[in-house]
């Protein structure tokens, strides 16, 4: 009989399995939990994407809305709800739809709805400015009394606010410079902006920069201080170190020119208070003069030219142009062949009758331009005897309808080798302007003419521009004396508004 060993099972051999199958049972669960969460991840994170992808498409309607109304100007017609809105269906898969709640005018508010798959978000823009399609220029270029332009000079605590010649150097010389752009109006879109400054005498060559100033300065400012007191954060003046624009010098009696549109459309949007600019130049050795605010050549004083879309609304300033004339005299009865072109007085009388003669070249006023206020301005000097008027008179300006010449008018001939249509000049018999001086009137005084009318016709070009003359109407024995353009002071101007 075979006898079968029995083995006797070790103690504890029974319980090893449990942990495995805890092991394992752990693993599966780690496992599908894993996969689950990968799923919920998955799904989450298509859900951020068409809810990101809508947003870009309702960014992209604001952006084209905008757009397309900037495009149409204030008039409109803007797109509105239900009415031509402005949509694209192939955005990337999504689309949006973008609309004004107005249809035309500035502010308006802005809508916009994206959708892509099943996210949809709408976006809004409120109080958008919208401005006029056409675009306005305006030429700052202020005198001594409004210029605010100075030096910096890296020796002593002068001041040079009154300087004729704002002069660089590398390191030792610093224009500063600040322009007043009240008159461009709050929230315009810069285009364009030049500032430009005239040499008078050049250094070696080389570049200029221009930097943003960051603090309030004055016109006595310093190498040291920014209004003669309070101290800059450091010598030399507080300017951003980045330049805004960069230029080669262009030379001697010639304009050099940096384009600042950013910084300008920035200051005229108010993102950046106007604290002016300073010039740099890296050229050692190298000392250059500009002119200045308070150069006696008022052509060659610092510029800033500024073109801008003006916000809805916006009614542009007239602009003013103060004229000298083109050529002035009188022709007198008693001295029918005699021409006075070159005497600083102008003779208007009856008894003895005399007629002054003016012209102004007008043609800086663009065709299409509307004058809305013209006057002539002639200063009464004196009297041919007495010290006042005995009686009062009534002074017309008309029209002059046949051109003359300067040095060869005369009573008779209006050139050298023709006559006037009448002795006496050819004009207009009505009036343009008629103005009463009173009795007793003492001269030493301007005297004003509104010629509005006859300046309209000369800008339109439906009259030749033959200049003004002055006619007494009526007998007397006043003999007004009045200064022509040879006088030293207080020569004739025409004085015009226009838009």
């Amino acid at each position: 009989m075979t006898v079968r060993r029995i083995v006797p099972m070790r103690r504890g051999a029974g319980f090893v399995l449990l942990p495995v199958v805890l092991l394992l049972s752990l693993v599966a669960a780690m496992a599908y939990l894993g996969h689950r969460e990968v799923g919920m991840g998955s799904a989450a994170a298509d859900g951020a994407t068409d809810q990101d992808k809508a947003r870009y498409a309702a960014e992209a309607g604001l952006h084209r809305a905008i757009s397309k109304m900037h495009s149409t100007g204030c008039a409109g017609t803007y797109p509105i709800f239900l009415f031509a809105p402005v949509q694209d269906t192939a955005f990337d898969g999504g689309k949006y739809y973008a609309y004004a709640s107005t249809l035309s005018g500035s502010p308006t508010t802005v809508y916009s709805t994206g959708t892509y798959g099943d996210a949809s978000i709408t976006l809004t823009r409120a109080n958008v400015p919208m401005h006029d399609a056409a675009t306005y220029t305006v030429t700052l270029q202020p005198d001594a009394a409004s210029g605010i332009d100075t030096y910096l000079k890296n020796s002593g605590s002068t001041n040079f606010g009154t300087a004729t010649d704002l002069k660089m150097s590398a390191g030792t010389e610093v224009p500063l410079i600040r322009f007043n752009t009240s008159s461009i109006p709050t929230g315009a879109h810069v285009t364009s902006a030049t500032l430009a400054l005239y040499a008078t005498a050049a250094g070696a060559g080389g570049t200029a920069t221009v930097h943003r100033v960051l603090r309030d300065s004055t016109e006595a400012a310093t190498w040291t201080t920014s209004d003669g007191s309070t101290a800059w954060s450091q010598a030399g003046g507080d300017f951003h170190s980045t330049a805004v624009a960069t230029a080669t010098l262009a030379g001697s009696n010639a304009w050099t020119n940096w384009a600042i549109t950013p910084l300008a459309d920035r200051w005229v949007k108010g993102s950046l208070p106007n604290q002016g600019v300073v010039l740099q130049t890296s050229a050692a050795g190298s000392s250059w003069l500009f002119a200045s605010s308070d150069s006696a050549t008022v052509s060659q004083r610092p510029k800033l030219t500024v073109t801008f879309q003006p916000p809805c609304g916006w009614t542009p300033p007239d602009t003013v142009l103060t004229l000298a004339p083109l050529a002035d005299s009188d022709i007198d009865f008693d001295l029918p062949n005699s021409n006075f072109g070159l005497q600083p007085d102008l003779y208007l009388s009856r008894g003895f009758e005399a007629h002054p003669l003016l012209q102004f070249d007008t043609t800086a006023v663009a065709a299409g331009k509307t004058i809305t206020k013209a006057t002539l301005r002639l200063y009464f000097s004196k009297l041919g005897t007495g010290t006042k008027t005995n009686v009062a008179l009534v002074l017309n300006v008309h029209a002059v309808t046949k051109a003359w010449k300067e040095l060869e008018a005369t009573w008779k001939k209006r050139v050298l080798l023709t006559n006037w249509t009448a002795q006496g000049g050819d004009y207009r018999s009505t009036a343009t302007t008629t103005q009463t001086l009173p009795a007793n009137s003492l001269p030493g005084v301007w005297l004003e003419f509104d010629v509005t009318t006859l300046a309209q016709e000369w800008v339109d070009g439906v009259t030749a521009n033959n200049g003004l003359t002055l006619v007494l109407p009526t007998a007397s024995t006043e003999e007004l004396i009045f200064n022509s353009r040879e006088a030293l002071l207080n020569m004739p101007q025409l004085v015009l508004s226009y838009h």
